[in-house]
Formats: structure tokens, sequence, C-alpha cells
């Protein structure tokens, strides 16, 4: 029988640790391994965290989402909207500039203004399309159906329907999104879609407004062109800036030596999946390369990568501490770990996990943490992979580097400068 008065600090060890034997009393072991994944921090006030981001700060994305769920939940769904919905999902995901993922939200949500939406909103207009002064002027009919519009799709070369474009605009975006995922399709052709529409649109509102007409060569060259541009400026940010504007400086494809005098810990933890056992290694190198210690260890499984990174982390200074290191670089290859631990504030829903790692930065004198390539971080993730791969799941503690990765050992070692 369920106690209904039980309360959280009742699942907690005088130690300060989940009571595991109760927890699997009361929950199912999918909800075990969640709770499991934030370790309880009885020393912290109590704050509320969105369940739905990947931080635990709300959007409204999130908040988007979690409607459009419950709505699915609870109440019968047309399978029209759930097709558009499907649809509109797979827009957030897109490789594109941010005004044309609106842009293509709103089409599917019939929320542009042509003289179809116009109609349906009570406003009088010329329900005929502007350029063609043939056709009923739909979202469907500017974008894929029109002469401009076609001939836009003629000379991109892009593949279009056997029999023409569809009657209906989620089906023209559904078959827009399989194109751009055909390999066979060259990749810039592919990439510019989204900017082929906006040209398009674009180019409607210029008719229509301005009373200019476009050449549709120099609409597809326009988008490609733009395409590109954006392209270049998303791979310069990358390489430059973390999200919040600090600079990542030094994020290269091999690992580097430390400053002399300084020692560097990479660190990597392999995750699955939410209900496996997670691999967690560290191994510490000095300034000339040498491998002073590595370690190995499998942990109960974590609810995301994120969350196994920072209990690997963890694991990792506190076994730093305890062999008596005060100082070393830290370096991960998880991007949202490290801009956990960087800004804990930002990212509420590991606050017990960034907490406990900054309880032991502040024992020891002097820890920083850094973001490595995954390829720079590739012996770390060696050694992690074999706890799952090789189902070795004792943990243990060595001088020097493992054997059997001698050979990138001394690569590194000498590649290192």
């Amino acid at each position: 029988m369920l106690n209904t008065l039980l309360k959280v600090s009742s699942l907690i060890t005088p130690q300060g640790e989940w009571d595991l034997q109760l927890l699997n009393e009361v929950f199912p072991p999918c909800d075990v391994i969640r709770i499991c994944s934030f370790p309880p921090a009885v020393e912290l006030s109590d704050k509320l965290v969105w369940a739905y981001t990947r931080d635990g700060n709300y959007s409204v994305k999130s908040g988007n989402w979690l409607l459009t769920h419950e709505h699915e939940v609870v109440e019968f769904v047309e399978e029209s909207t759930k097709r558009i919905n499907a649809v509109k999902e797979k827009v957030w995901g897109l490789h594109t500039a941010p005004k044309i993922k609106l842009f293509f939200w709103r089409v599917l949500s019939g929320a542009v203004a042509v003289s179809e939406c116009l109609h349906r909103h009570g406003i009088n207009s010329n329900p005929l399309c502007q350029a063609c002064k043939v056709e009923e002027e739909t979202i469907s009919h500017v974008l894929f159906g029109c002469q401009l519009a076609q001939q836009v799709w003629s000379v991109s070369g892009l593949p279009v329907p056997d029999n023409g474009f569809f009657p209906t605009t989620v089906e023209n975006m559904e078959f827009c999104f399989m194109v751009m995922s055909q390999s066979e399709v060259p990749l810039q052709s592919r990439q510019a879609i989204p900017w082929l529409l906006w040209e398009i649109w674009k180019a409607r509102n210029d008719l229509v407004f301005a009373q200019r007409v476009s050449d549709p060569h120099i609409l597809w060259v326009s988008a490609k062109d733009d395409m590109l541009e954006w392209c270049q400026q998303q791979e310069s940010i990358a390489s430059n800036d973390a999200p919040d504007g600090r600079r990542i400086v030094g994020i290269g494809t091999r690992w580097c030596k430390p400053a002399i005098g300084k020692l560097k810990c990479n660190v990597h933890s392999f995750w699955i999946n939410g209900s496996s056992f997670c691999g967690g290694a560290w191994i510490l190198r000095n300034h000339i390369g040498d491998v002073l210690y590595h370690a190995r260890d499998a942990f109960l499984p974590r609810v995301n990568r994120i969350a196994s990174e920072l209990s690997c982390i963890l694991w990792s200074l506190c076994s730093l501490r305890d062999m008596r290191f005060s100082s070393c670089e830290v370096w991960m290859d998880c991007h949202a770990a490290w801009e956990a631990i960087s800004n804990p504030r930002a990212w509420p829903k590991y606050r017990s996990q960034t907490t406990n790692i900054w309880q032991v930065v502040r024992v020891m004198r002097e820890v920083s943490f850094h973001l490595s390539s995954p390829k720079a971080n590739v012996l770390a993730k060696e050694i992690a992979c074999s706890v799952t791969r090789d189902g070795r799941l004792t943990s243990y503690l060595a001088l020097g580097g493992p054997v059997w990765l001698q050979d990138r050992i001394e690569r590194d070692k000498s590649l290192g400068d």
C-alpha cells in the first residue's frame, strides 16, 4: 500500500544519498533512473524547474510543445492536424535562418497574408492570385503552383513530384523535406530549398505591393547566395563563440599539452540510453604529455548524456582530490555539461550536480573547465567505451596509461606541442 504522506526527505539517507531500496519499492524502474540522475542537495533551497527543456528554464517553444502533446493525449485530434503538427516539429530542426523557420511555421499554420487566409478572417480582397490572375491565391498556390513559382522550381533543377505539386501545403512541405534529405540531390541545392521558398514569397510581395516583376534565375541565384552566406556565418560563430558570448579558444582536433607545471585531465562519459549502465573515464597528463594516472568506472543508468557527464566529472574531481591533487585543467567534449558547470544559474535542472562539483573545486586550489573537441578527447572516450562495449564494470585506478592505447598516447605526446 502506498503511503500518501511520504515526503521526499523520507527517500534520502542520513548520508544525503537517495535510498535506492525505498525508491525501488515506491517507483517503477524507469522513474528510479530519472530520480537517481539528479542527486539530492538538501543544503539548497527549493526551486521551480521546468521539466520540458534541456536546461530547466521555460521557453515558449517547450510550452507550445507541451500544449500540443497534452491536447493529443486528452482529446481526439484529427489525422490532418496530427500530420501538420508532425511537419511543424520538423521545421524547428531545419538548418536555416530563424526568420525562415518562423515563416514555415506560419505557412503550415495558415497564417500568411494571402487572399484565402484574409477571407477566412473576414477581410475582403480579390480572391485571384495577383501574379497569374487565374487561380485562387492560396499559400500552396503562391509557393508551388503559380507560374512564377513553377519557373523558379524549374530553373533550380530540383526534383518535383511526377504529377506536379500537390493541392495542399502540408503535402508540398513534406515533399520539400524529403528532397532535402536525398543524398543524390547536390548538397548546396538541397540546403537552398528553404531560401528558395523565402525568395518566392518575397517576389510575390514585390509584385503585389511594388508592381515589380522578379526574374526566376535571379531568385534562384539569390537563394543559393543567401544560403551560403548564412552557413558561413554559422560556421564562424560555432568555431569562435559559446552561446552566451564567451569566446572558446583553441578547440582543435588534436590533443594539446598543458602549460609547463600544469596538469590536464580529459574526462568522458559514454552514455547509450536511459536504461543502460554508463561508462566513465579520466586520464591525467602533465606538460610533457606523460600519463600520470587513468581511471575507469561504471555508473548506474542516467536519464541523459548531460546527467551522465556531470556524474563522471564529479567522480573524476573527487578522485583527484582524494589523491591530493590541488589543481588541474578539466577538459570535456559535452558542450551542455560544460555550459551547466560554467553558468549553473542558466541550467537549474542540474544545480544539484553542479553544486556538488563546485564544492569539490573549492576544496582544491585551482581547477578550470574547458571544452574539448571529440577528436582531442578520444583517449578518455575509448577507455569509457570499454566499460559498456566489453562489459568491464569493475572500477580501477592505475599508474600511467592503458597498454592497449599506448600507441595513441605516444602520438599525442609527439604531436601535442
